[in-house]
């Protein structure tokens, strides 16, 4: 079943995605905006800003790197500027789709387009998005262990913080159930698509179906981690440690624009609350996770961040972690859509839809 990517989508994402963020951040302002809102802007420290601004640069070559590594296992002959821009792609395509769902195809396609076959291009793609999975179910565990560290305002947000990590950590607990038995998964989608067939009459389990692709997508993901285990392990760790730097340095961005604020606070303080808010956002249903990403950092770190600037924070917080990488992305896919009008790649590992070469995975 092939994933379409028309101007029209990207056009009508981006709109989304703009005005759910826009209407955050000003329902924000007008909910905490005060007489000393002007006054606290004279305490900005443009250097920590500068810095942050920095690191953007460092996440985008390192995001980079991370799918280069997963690539030339399969594909020697991977280029790294191509997996920069895959990454960048990526970025912009998970902010203008649901629940982050274009960015995957995109960034499989931007490889593909560069001459790396749909298999090894899957491949990286799906063990980059596993090593995102498992560092993000290790960042939750330990979160989980210093929650009482964390400062908080109030019992909503504890229970919000509390919920943050238990539904990540539930979630991961049902990803990694279905790479490990994967069989298991399949049968209960299985019955549950066969019993809606026989409901609604029409059969959603055949060959080329979102049904079937949902359950093929979860054994390609088994075979993959397998494989990786046995044979790349030594990768897969380092993919791992990577996804912890990349993301380390998206919350120390966050820690240096509560400095630029001039505002004092403890780093490890300022980490555990950045854990959550991606814990919180991640999945969430919306393009890029607008209106949830503003409103929980504008939640959570209220207990840090001064009410009164507290729109500002979340504006430059987004503006570093998100808004500049969409904003570079987007130029990555404008120059895609120049090559061709209509970007569209197959749902299997392949044009023709055939599973993973059986000699790469012998050992499976």
């Amino acid at each position: 079943m092939p994933y379409q990517i028309t101007r029209k989508k990207v056009k009508r994402g981006l709109q989304i995605f703009s005005i759910i963020s826009f209407t955050s951040v000003l329902v924000i302002f007008f909910l905490t905006r005060s007489s000393e809102t002007a006054q606290a802007l004279h305490r900005i420290n443009p250097l920590y800003l500068m810095v942050a601004l920095s690191l953007i640069v460092v996440d985008w070559i390192g995001g980079g790197y991370r799918i280069y590594i997963f690539g030339r296992v399969l594909h020697p002959g991977i280029r790294f500027k191509t997996c920069v821009r895959a990454n960048l792609g990526n970025y912009f395509m998970a902010a203008v789709t649901p629940a982050q769902t274009g960015g995957g195809p995109v960034q499989i396609y931007i490889m593909y387009s560069d001459g790396v076959p749909v298999v090894e291009a899957t491949s990286a793609s799906l063990m980059t998005f596993l090593s995102t999975v498992f560092f993000l179910i290790i960042a939750a565990a330990l979160t989980f262990g210093f929650k009482g560290r964390a400062p908080l305002l109030g019992h909503l947000l504890t229970h919000l913080f509390n919920w943050g990590i238990f539904l990540f950590l539930f979630i991961g607990f049902l990803v990694v159930l279905a790479l490990v038995f994967p069989g298991m998964y399949r049968k209960i989608f299985e019955s549950l698509f066969r019993l809606l067939s026989h409901l609604r009459k029409k059969d959603f389990f055949k060959s080329g179906t979102w049904a079937s692709s949902i359950v093929d997508g979860v054994d390609r993901c088994h075979q993959q981690l397998v494989f990786y285990l046995r044979k790349e392990w030594p990768t897969f760790l380092l993919g791992i440690v990577l996804t912890g730097a990349l993301f380390f340095t998206k919350f120390l961005i966050a820690y240096l624009v509560v400095l630029g604020l001039g505002v004092q606070a403890s780093m490890l303080d300022i980490l555990l609350l950045q854990v959550v808010i991606t814990l919180i956002n991640y999945f969430f249903p919306s393009p890029g996770g607008s209106g949830a990403a503003e409103f929980s950092a504008a939640a959570l770190m209220a207990a840090v961040v001064p009410t009164q600037i507290i729109t500002f924070y979340v504006i430059l917080w987004r503006l570093f972690t998100t808004y500049l990488s969409v904003a570079a992305g987007g130029i990555v896919i404008l120059h895609e859509f120049g090559r061709k009008e209509r970007l569209e790649l197959e749902s299997g590992f392949n044009g023709t839809g055939e599973k993973f070469e059986e000699d790469r995975v012998a050992s499976i």
